[in-house]
């Protein structure tokens, strides 16, 4: 008897083919796109995690923040934008952060836009200036030449170090190393070409030009400040016990007596993953949640539907009535419908899911993007579970209409 409301409802299913797999389509794209953006979710939630751990995982940043905000915080990311400038993190700091028993180095970074021309060929890359310290703890390896100097950043030296890209961009087939370059004007030496890194946190690393940090403070940009330090730690076991040294060293350099008033934020490598984790989770569950309303339109259409089948097949409940079906059978035979259709549905937009997150895949590597090809099991279950709770709720009324039919009034709608 279990089996009589599953061949009823494929049975009606097939007698309105084209009504029932539009319904079933509805069902389908809301599916899908809750499988694909939790496979994308963890796709690009790899790739960021994958890209912050390639720098090591025993480094600790420190970076400018603008007092009484959040260091994660809209206000503090935006606050460069908004033409804010903190001005107190310096070499100093980076010197004295050294000086920590747990801190094996460490460098301090700044960044700017600059032009940057050889010949005829000119481009407009991203400066990043750098202590020499920065080769000693990035792994990154030089494949020609040099990086440059302690004494060669102290003495604001006009040396650069090109990307991968960079160099073949203004030398071509030509030998870099020696030749003279001009940034903004100035001719700085090439004493040094990184080798082909690619993209990481989405900056193409192999466009940047590397300066000593000092020659980009005093002759590009005239300035004393820093915007980022990171440093290294002996023990990474003891990197959270560092990192509050380093807040209260630099809250003394800074004068700061209330935390709350900090200029500069710490983090580490393991705070830094745990903030990319929640970020991510928080995002994912969002476009799920949107991804869902196409999945509670798809079961209005199911029910719309439903009211439609049970009136076209009044006379059909009530000869089933009056031959001994119970108002049990009837609403079991409507509910079975409408939890097919969308069971359907779930299965055909798992499907497509999967073949939607492998087509995102190929097409991101094919732009230089490793973006891992990830099926979510969560996703699919959930998926499932809930487009099937959904043809359940949507499907309960016009099943009980159904059940609550007279059968001798039924039978005389024929």
């Amino acid at each position: 008897m279990s089996r009589i409301p599953l061949i009823l409802a494929m049975q009606t299913l097939k007698k309105n083919g084209l009504r029932s797999i539009l319904t079933v389509f509805g069902i389908t794209i809301g599916v899908a796109m809750v499988v694909l953006v939790l496979s994308a979710g963890i796709g690009v939630k790899t790739l960021v995690l994958g890209e912050v751990s390639q720098f090591g995982d025993d480094w600790i940043d420190i970076e400018i923040k603008i007092p009484s905000a959040g260091k994660t915080s809209i206000e503090n990311a935006t606050s460069v934008t908004k033409g804010v400038s903190i001005t107190t993190l310096t070499q100093g700091d980076m010197r004295a952060v050294v000086g920590l028993d747990n801190v094996r180095n460490a460098y301090a970074g700044i960044t700017t836009q600059a032009v940057v021309s050889y010949g005829a060929q000119k481009e407009r890359p991203s400066v990043f200036g750098v202590s020499a310290s920065y080769n000693d703890i990035d792994k990154t390896e030089i494949v020609d030449g040099r990086f440059f100097t302690s004494e060669e950043d102290q003495a604001a030296a006009q040396v650069v170090v090109l990307g991968h890209e960079i160099r073949s961009t203004l030398f071509g087939n030509q030998e870099a190393i020696g030749t003279t370059v001009k940034i903004d004007g100035r001719g700085f030496r090439v004493i040094g070409v990184f080798e082909e890194i690619g993209a990481a946190a989405f900056i193409n690393l192999d466009e940047l030009v590397y300066i000593p940090v000092t020659t980009v403070q005093k002759k590009m940009m005239g300035i004393d400040h820093v915007l980022w330090i990171i440093g290294q730690v002996k023990d990474n076991s003891k990197a959270e016990s560092t990192a509050e040294e380093i807040r209260s060293l630099i809250r003394q350099r800074h004068s700061i007596t209330d935390p709350d008033k900090d200029d500069f934020s710490v983090t580490t490598q393991g705070e830094a993953l745990a903030i990319v984790d929640t970020v991510f989770v928080a995002i994912t569950w969002l476009l799920v949640g949107l991804a869902t309303v196409s999945l509670l339109v798809g079961g209005v259409g199911i029910m719309n539907v439903m009211y439609v089948s049970v009136a076209e097949r009044t006379f059909e409940i009530g000869l089933r009535k009056a031959v001994g079906a119970t108002r049990r059978d009837i609403l079991l035979q409507f509910l079975t419908e409408a939890t097919f259709i969308t069971f359907v549905g779930a299965v055909m937009g798992v499907l497509l899911g999967i073949a939607l997150s492998f087509t995102m895949s190929v097409l991101a590597r094919t732009f230089g993007v490793e973006l891992q090809f990830a099926v979510s099991v969560t996703g699919i279950v959930i998926s499932i579970l809930f487009s099937t709770a959904v043809g359940l709720f949507f499907g309960l009324q016009p099943a009980r209409n159904a059940a609550s039919l007279d059968p001798i009034e039924a039978l005389r709608k024929e």
